[in-house]
């Protein structure tokens, strides 16, 4: 999968950018509405604990990297999160707060568990000498997912309800899950322990 240059960089922006549209809404523009809505800012605060597989990814990456290919773990769990995100389309996040929290989770799980597989593809996809850019790239697709989670999915929220924010952020992923499904992964080598 080392084909050409813009190739892998728009592979990984797509990846790391599916990452940051869902956290941006969640992080930065949900706990607003629903604190509007009425829901007690205790509740909002407990709410980042939800987010705590990002922490703890560590403790299943040595199993990720570990079994199949990386496109084997990064399709079916962006196809996972887009499965979530449309069963969330269903609700109403300021009514079905349990449900909202369900989700959240299992998106927190899928992405930092993505997150894990896409750094590894990552390590795999680039030269030596784009690494340094790719970890840019990284950083700057993964805060521009978060500010079109936080500035344009609330603007579509507010503009046409939850279900119609929660299957943009969806169509969005899914269609980030186009290019790494299409393009074939090198088998890895397995390095004597």
């Amino acid at each position: 999968m080392r084909g050409a240059r813009g190739t892998r960089l728009g592979l990984l922006a797509s990846l790391y950018f599916s990452q940051g549209l869902p956290f941006g809404f969640f992080t930065l523009a949900l706990p607003v509405v629903l604190r509007a809505r009425g829901i007690d800012l205790h509740l909002l605060g407990a709410s980042s604990l939800l987010l705590a597989p990002w922490s703890l990814k560590f403790l299943w990456a040595p199993v990720i990297d570990r079994f199949g290919t990386r496109r084997q773990w990064i399709v079916p769990l962006q196809l996972l999160t887009v499965a979530v995100l449309v069963g969330l389309a269903s609700t109403d996040p300021a009514s079905e707060v349990l449900a909202l929290s369900v989700g959240l989770f299992l998106l927190s799980v899928c992405a930092s568990t993505q997150d894990v597989a896409t750094d590894g593809l990552a390590v795999a996809l680039l030269p030596e000498e784009e690494r340094g850019f790719g970890n840019g790239l990284q950083v700057g697709a993964y805060r521009f997912g978060m500010i079109a989670g936080g500035a344009a999915i609330p603007a579509v929220y507010v503009s046409f309800g939850p279900s119609v924010a929660f299957l943009a952020m969806a169509g969005a992923l899914a269609l980030a899950t186009i290019p790494v499904a299409l393009v074939a992964e090198a088998p890895r080598v397995r390095l004597p322990r």
